[in-house]
């Protein structure tokens, strides 16, 4: 119910659907969910209103739970709630005493609200309906990470403390939410006419679910981390150390880490993007430098360092909410000045800079040694309750870093590591679906198709008579061609060097395109890089990932985990030929394609027929600023305004008229 808002639909433990609000509001990052949200995916989902059993929120570390027609959609806390997803008769007077809490804050989530209201581009969206908090309709709830604080969270322990902690004190600090059970705020769910029970989940509670049961493994340490504060007054939210054990999820302890907050915040100094762009692109920058400003005193969570703690008006220490990032951009002046080179502020001319290459790629590698440090700060703890795992699920917005997912995987303790495709805050409805289904109701887990892309194909689905709908109204300055093999056409037109988007089924979760809605070019031409970043509108430096068929990966890339469906691994390319998708440091963010994959992966057996090459370039079907495409009506419109040569939909072919595709001899 915060940004990235969604809502999936699980029934016994199969997702059956996930509506991300971004899709159908065009408005990226999209935040709050409504009961329009709610009927769109349970339509998705082939079911009502008046079959859901149960319901379980979560949302943005901190932020207030909205509701803009409380008569249809809200929730209430119910702390006498009984059965499986009430709490434990001794913690309901802390539920209760909790609740007491956030009602004495209301007064400051007001003022929250009204901030956001006029800075957020994600709630754009939102204008036409009120938002005044005084009218009809209109309610909130506060929020806190945790209902309960065990003791041993309040300690503030570094990394090294943490893996230094006494295998005693961590058993006896978390006796109590192992005996309970209990890691949620039992609540009252009206949808409608009905009121239905339900669970509040903390932020983080549903990214390590998210992670761990999709991962298909009966044991795993958990990490999650993002960009949130790491502590403040409504709790803990830079991430958690959690255990996986069959049906049931523990959290451990906090990590306290600063990483996702740190490497947003350089990119947005940097001027790379001043929104939730900035990561990503950050990413992509680091790469050209080197990491000339690395500190290893940095490295750590925010404990690690007493540079980045200071005094709060009570007189105690807290975490300041910027400071890694600003200590880590003063070392960068600091041995420029000493270098006596020129430090000038970033702008949006000079982000290709050697400072602002060095200070990405140092941002970066103090990304990865953090995390680093951190997996292997999760593995001792887990030792330490003598319940060791080899297996490493990861959530959180910081699980998008390729780079570092990788290097876990080459360096750290673990055999195995996985992270879902929604990783993001898009994959929190799932997270908290799973969560209640299988931690709290006992319901048995199902498969969910760890190694492969067609897992993620959960998104909204659209028929044959959309698609055609969509064809009818598209317009005179469009040919729309019946194709019988439309993947045969568009790999032969991809080997002759056509720009393709290609539209297929239901859509991806999370933020990668994998094939449903892809724009696809030859990645054997060098020029294909800047002249696709040419059609998104992006900077010409930005790097592209390539698809490859699942069997022959190891053939053309390595250093990665394999399968790697999701595009959340960098590997190494070994061969020349695929300049369109080799970043300047020999990586690329590989997705392997299984032979279960539909339509997009017959595209690649189709280019590889023509080529003997079994990789395309695969790359979101969006402009910038703008979501994923979702439905046909979004693709033929993105289409009409851009550069490409050719759209499919399963056996049609869109062409503007008087032109076909852009050809040119064959490398």
């Amino acid at each position: 119910m915060g940004h990235d808002a969604g809502v999936a639909v699980v029934h016994d433990g199969v997702i059956r659907a996930l509506v991300e609000r971004e899709r159908h509001t065009r408005v990226k990052h999209a935040g709050i969910s409504t009961i329009e949200d709610i009927e769109l995916a349970l339509a998705d989902a082939g079911a009502t209103l008046d079959e859901v059993d149960c319901v379980a929120v979560s949302g943005t570390q901190n932020w207030p739970f909205i509701f803009y027609d409380s008569d249809a959609f809200r929730f209430d806390f119910a702390p006498d709630l009984d059965g499986p997803l009430g709490v434990p008769a001794p913690l309901r007077d802390g539920v209760r005493a909790h609740m007491r809490y956030l009602a004495n804050t209301r007064r400051q989530f007001a003022e929250m609200i009204a901030i956001r209201f006029q800075t957020r581009r994600d709630f754009a969206h939102l204008a036409a309906r009120p938002v005044d908090a005084s009218a009809p309709g209109f309610d909130f709830h506060g929020t806190r990470e945790f209902p309960i604080y065990p003791q041993v969270w309040d300690r503030n322990l570094s990394l090294r403390a943490l893996r230094d902690i006494s295998p005693e004190d961590l058993r006896k600090g978390i006796a109590p939410w192992i005996e309970a059970k209990t890691f949620h705020l039992p609540i009252a769910v009206r949808l409608r006419d009905r009121v239905v029970p339900g669970v509040l989940l903390s932020h983080h509670t549903a990214h390590a679910a998210s992670a761990f049961y999709q991962s298909d493994r009966d044991d795993a340490a958990i990490l999650t981390t993002d960009g949130g504060v790491n502590r403040n007054q409504f709790g803990h939210s830079g991430g958690l150390f959690c255990l996986g054990r069959g049906n049931r999820i523990y959290p451990l302890l906090p990590n306290f880490l600063t990483s996702g907050n740190m490497y947003m915040r350089v990119g947005r100094y940097l001027q790379l993007d001043r929104g939730e762009g900035a990561p990503g692109k950050l990413m992509g920058l680091a790469p050209y430098g080197r990491p000339r400003y690395f500190d290893p005193d940095l490295v750590g969570n925010v404990y690690d360092n007493p540079a980045l703690i200071f005094p709060t008006a009570d007189g105690a220490d807290g975490p300041q909410f910027m400071a890694s990032a600003e200590a880590l951009i003063a070392q960068a002046h600091r041995r420029m000045r000493e270098a006596g080179l020129d430090v000038s502020e970033p702008s949006a001319e000079t982000k290709l800079s050697r400072f602002s290459k060095d200070l990405a790629a140092t941002t970066q590698k103090l990304f990865e040694e953090q995390g680093l440090l951190a997996t292997l700060t999760l593995f001792e703890l887990a030792r330490k309750l003598g319940q060791p795992s080899l297996n490493l699920a990861i959530s959180g917005g910081c699980a998008l870093n390729c780079p570092f997912n990788s290097r876990v995987w080459r360096e750290g303790p673990f055999e195995t590591v996985f992270a879902p495709p929604s990783c993001d805050d898009s994959g929190l409805a799932i997270g908290s679906a799973l969560y209640l289904s299988h931690h709290v109701l006992d319901l048995p887990r199902q498969p969910q198709g760890a190694e492969t892309s067609t897992s993620a194909y959960l998104g909204r689905r659209h028929g044959s008579e959309s698609v055609e709908r969509a064809l009818r109204e598209a317009g005179s300055d469009l040919v729309v061609t019946p194709v019988g093999d439309a993947a045969q056409d568009a790999g032969r037109a991809l080997a002759d060097d056509a720009l393709v988007a290609w539209f297929e089924g239901r859509s991806e979760i999370g933020p990668r395109a994998l094939g449903h809605r892809s724009i696809l070019a030859d990645p054997r031409r060098q020029e294909n890089w800047e002249r696709v970043n040419r059609v998104k509108k992006r900077e010409a430096w930005r790097p592209f990932a390539p698809a490859v068929l699942e069997e022959r990966a190891a053939e053309w890339f390595q250093g990665a985990p394999l399968p790697s469906p999701f595009m959340l691994f960098t590997a190494q390319v070994r061969s020349n030929r695929l300049p369109a998708i080799t970043h300047v440091d020999g990586s690329a963010r590989i997705q392997t394609v299984s032979a279960d994959c539909g339509g997009f992966r017959r595209v690649i057996e189709a280019f590889d027929r023509e080529t003997g090459v079994p990789v395309v370039m695969n790359t979101s079907f969006n402009g910038p600023g703008e979501p994923i495409v979702e439905t046909p009506q979004d693709a033929v419109r993105f289409f009409r305004q851009s550069e490409l040569d050719r759209l499919y939909f399963d056996g049609f072919r869109v062409e503007r008229r008087g032109g076909g595709p852009t050809t040119g001899p064959r490398p």
